[in-house]
C-alpha cells in the first residue's frame, strides 16, 4: 500500500514543480503585464524584459555587427517586440551565436532572472 502511495505523490510533486506560475504572467495583454495605473511601476514581467532588453543592447557593442545570423538577431528582437513573454526559440548556430547565449544568460542571471525567462533554445531540440 506504501509502495502505491508513493508511486502516486513523487509523480504529483514533479508535476506541481513543473507547473509554472509564470505561464500565467505569459501575455502582454493581462493586466499583471502592464503597469500598475496607481504608482506607474512596471510588472515584473516589463522589468525583466527592460533588463533583458538593456543588457542586449550592451552586448551587441561587443560583437562584430553581423556576426549574428538574421534568424538569430530575428527571433531574439520577435521576442522583445512580444514583450518577452511566451516561448522564443533563438537557436544559436554558430559559435559567436553560442558564445553571446552564455554571455547573456550569465549576465541575465546576475541580474536575478532565471534561464527559463531567455529565448534561447532550438526547436529541433524539443520533443
Amino acid at each position: 500500500m506504501m509502495r502505491k502511495l508513493l508511486g502516486l505523490i513523487i509523480p504529483l510533486a514533479v508535476l506541481a514543480m513543473l507547473t509554472s506560475p509564470a505561464v500565467a504572467d505569459s501575455d502582454p495583454e493581462l493586466e499583471s503585464y502592464k503597469a500598475d495605473m496607481q504608482t506607474g511601476e512596471k510588472s515584473w514581467r516589463a522589468q525583466k524584459c527592460a533588463v533583458y532588453q538593456e543588457t542586449r543592447d550592451e552586448m551587441l557593442d561587443e560583437i562584430p555587427r553581423g556576426a549574428l545570423s538574421p534568424e538569430f538577431a530575428t527571433a531574439e528582437e520577435d521576442y522583445i517586440e512580444n514583450g518577452c513573454a511566451g516561448r522564443a526559440y533563438a537557436c544559436p548556430k554558430s559559435k559567436t551565436e553560442l558564445d553571446y547565449a552564455n554571455k547573456m544568460s550569465f549576465a541575465m542571471m546576475s541580474h536575478g532572472l532565471s534561464g527559463t525567462f531567455l529565448p534561447y533554445g532550438c526547436k529541433s531540440s524539443i520533443q
